[in-house]
């Protein structure tokens, strides 16, 4: 292994009908890359932010071999980005990021907002409908993504940003390919991709929805304190809604139904909803509730379904209780009453691991370990340090 983590040969090409932004992180070979038509800029935070967890999980400064110039805002704020994540996992180490820097910024004009479709991004589109220019769709987040079904999906949404009179930017990247095989938690660097990107398509503000309100800031990759701090001379990065409640959102998306017709929240399909996926029915219970409907989501015809939205991490926890608000607000005790049984058990499931881990030494949490081999044992980097369960 290298004593550093060498970023080097960043640059532009055109190929096969695409602009590519590529470079290498050590010997890999990592793209970016959009239909020709739109216009991608030399830039080198991006491939930071794709290696910044490697660095700080093999304790390796991060040196940029290349005249493309760093960022010396974004560069000044690294070390404070850091400092958060060592916070979350005290398994990371900090790293220096030896690079040429620049106070020189783009004058941009564009303004993007990463879009799903989902409830987040839908809402942060209504909200700054007169500000957003561009919807940037990224296909590295979604299930199921063979080529005719992404294609079909931007075929689909980009009618639907059409008819708002915005542009859609499809990207396609082969880091998460790159993060996965260095068993990095996708939870953890998907949002640095995402807070990363907005120099290098040219945009003068990014938009990044939230996933969590700010009561219920847990540690995850895109955040409210982190994003914000990719922004650069030329970018500023927006960490948007987070004052919102995610059936809020929905209660909004509704009063717009052209966007509400276009939501998609599924698990499992890059562009349909199946209705009984934990997403598809969280979103059908809060349309429900709000006695609403939308041709993109089938109706919550069984009560049955919300079996699916049972919590199984805090972040689950958080949007189920978010519907148990929304059920007591309009008088529904019967889904009140069966959400907050799953919310319950939730919470008594929690006091296992800590009579565990006070009481028992942990006994149970190495048995489970050994005979069900949870995936996040396999990976090197997590959101948590996975240690902080044998203290």
């Amino acid at each position: 292994m290298n004593e550093n983590l060498i970023i080097s040969n960043i640059h532009l090409k055109t190929e096969n009908g695409f602009n590519v932004l590529s470079g290498f992180l050590d010997n890999d070979y990592i793209f970016l890359k959009v239909p020709k038509e739109f216009q991608l800029h030399l830039n080198v935070e991006w491939f930071i932010s794709i290696a910044l967890l490697e660095a700080m999980a093999t304790n390796r400064d991060i040196k940029v071999d290349s005249e493309v110039c760093v960022s010396a805002q974004l560069l000044e704020k690294l070390q404070e980005v850091q400092a958060v994540f060592s916070c979350w996992n005290p398994d990371l180490h900090l790293v220096e990021i030896q690079a040429k820097t620049s106070t020189k910024g783009s004058n941009f004009s564009a303004v993007g907002s990463f879009f799903s479709a989902g409830v987040d991004s839908s809402h942060t589109l209504i909200r700054h409908m007169d500000d957003i220019s561009h919807l940037i769709m990224l296909r590295v987040f979604d299930m199921g993504d063979d080529q005719e079904s992404w294609d079909e999906h931007v075929s689909v949404q980009a009618a639907f940003a059409s008819s708002l009179a915005k542009t859609l930017i499809p990207v396609e990247t082969n880091a998460r390919d790159w993060l996965d095989d260095k068993r990095i938690a996708w939870g953890f660097a998907h949002g640095l991709l995402l807070s990363a990107a907005g120099a290098a398509l040219g945009l003068k503000r990014l938009y990044i929805a939230s996933s969590h309100t700010y009561d219920y800031l847990l540690p995850w990759g895109s955040h409210a304190l982190t994003d914000p701090m990719w922004s650069t001379e030329s970018t500023k990065v927006i960490h948007d809604g987070a004052a919102c409640p995610r059936t809020e959102k929905t209660r909004e998306i509704l009063q717009y139904p052209d966007i509400a017709n276009n939501l998609k929240v599924c698990w499992n399909n890059i562009h349909r909803n199946c209705g009984t996926c934990s997403k598809c029915v969280r979103s059908m219970t809060a349309i429900y509730l709000l006695g609403g409907s939308t041709r993109s989501l089938p109706p919550l015809d069984s009560l049955k379904l919300l079996r699916a939205i049972r919590a199984k991490t805090d972040s689950t926890a958080t949007s189920l209780e978010d519907l148990m608000f929304l059920a007591k607000e309009v008088n529904n005790e019967r889904v009140f009453n069966i959400l907050k049984t799953y919310y319950r058990k939730y919470q008594i499931s929690k006091l296992w691991p800590l009579i565990d881990r006070v009481l028992l030494g942990g006994v149970f949490r190495r048995l489970y370990r050994r005979i069900k081999k949870p995936r996040w044992l396999t990976l090197r980097v997590t959101l948590r340090s996975p240690r902080r369960g044998d203290i």
